[in-house]
Formats: C-alpha cells, sequence, structure tokens
C-alpha cells in the first residue's frame, strides 16, 4: 500500500469487487496500474500475474520482498511484455523502476496517470543513481530515525 501511496492517485483497496482475480492487489485507477507484493522469488507467478493483468487490459507492478530487499517485476500490458528485476529509485521528486546493471531494458518512471518507459537514465550521473536507489530503500522508521 506504501508502494501505491508513493506513486500517487486514487487507490483502490478492493479491486476485487469489480475485476475477478484481483485479491490481495491495490489498483490506481488514474493509472490503470495493478499492484501486487510478494515474497516469492524472482519470475515465480509471472504467467499468473500477466493472465489476471491481461484479462482486464491493466499494467501490472509486482513488487518482491526478501528481507528489507525488494525487487520489481513490470508488466506492460499492451505489447504483453515483462521487464524484472528492477530496483526503485526517487529522483527530483519521481519514482522511478530502474533495470538490473547488466540488462538493456528501459527506465519507468511510475506515476498517477500510469507508466512512462524511457530509454535514457533519468539520473545525470553514476553517484546521482546510486544515491537515489539508497533513498528509496529507507523504510519510513529508518526515515524517522535519520530525523
Amino acid at each position: 500500500m506504501m508502494l501505491a501511496a508513493d506513486i500517487g492517485g486514487q487507490i483502490d483497496f478492493s479491486p476485487e469487487r469489480r475485476f475477478h482475480g484481483t485479491q490481495h492487489a491495490v489498483l490506481l485507477g488514474g493509472a490503470n496500474l495493478l499492484i501486487v507484493g510478494t515474497r516469492t522469488g524472482s519470475n515465480i507467478g509471472l504467467y499468473d500475474f500477466g493472465a489476471i493483468a491481461r484479462r482486464h487490459a491493466m499494467d501490472l507492478l509486482v513488487a518482491r520482498f526478501s528481507g528489507p530487499v525488494a525487487a520489481y517485476d513490470i508488466y506492460r500490458c499492451k505489447d504483453d511484455q515483462w521487464f524484472t528485476g528492477y530496483q526503485r529509485a526517487w529522483f527530483k521528486d519521481r519514482f522511478w523502476l530502474c533495470p538490473p546493471d547488466d540488462v538493456d531494458q528501459p527506465f519507468i518512471l511510475a506515476h498517477r496517470r500510469g507508466l512512462q518507459f524511457s530509454s535514457h537514465a533519468p539520473f545525470p550521473d553514476a553517484r546521482r543513481f546510486e544515491a537515489g536507489l539508497s533513498l528509496a530503500a529507507q523504510t519510513s522508521t529508518q526515515w524517522q530515525e535519520a530525523a
């Protein structure tokens, strides 16, 4: 739910009332983005998650949590394509999903109107990129402790 709040927009906490198969998910209505969280390992459940998103013509963001580390898988419905192993970062008050270093995949801006894909990094240099990843990885408790 915090992930949906970070992205912004109108949040539907019970999309299963209108969209079959979306239990345990939240929907960002203006973005047509379904968000689910799981503790399963990478690439597990992609077919099942993708089938639900495809059925309802929605993009999908899967947050995978393993202890304090999170990875993100993104399904782009219009292309029927998965982008996996992403990390999140903040840059200029925007929420970005960044591909793994060794993969030539797009950077993704997540905001209240949807996902925007870019072939260019939003960061001017590697140092600012690492700082953005570091800031995005902080929990609210860590932010409070730092303050």
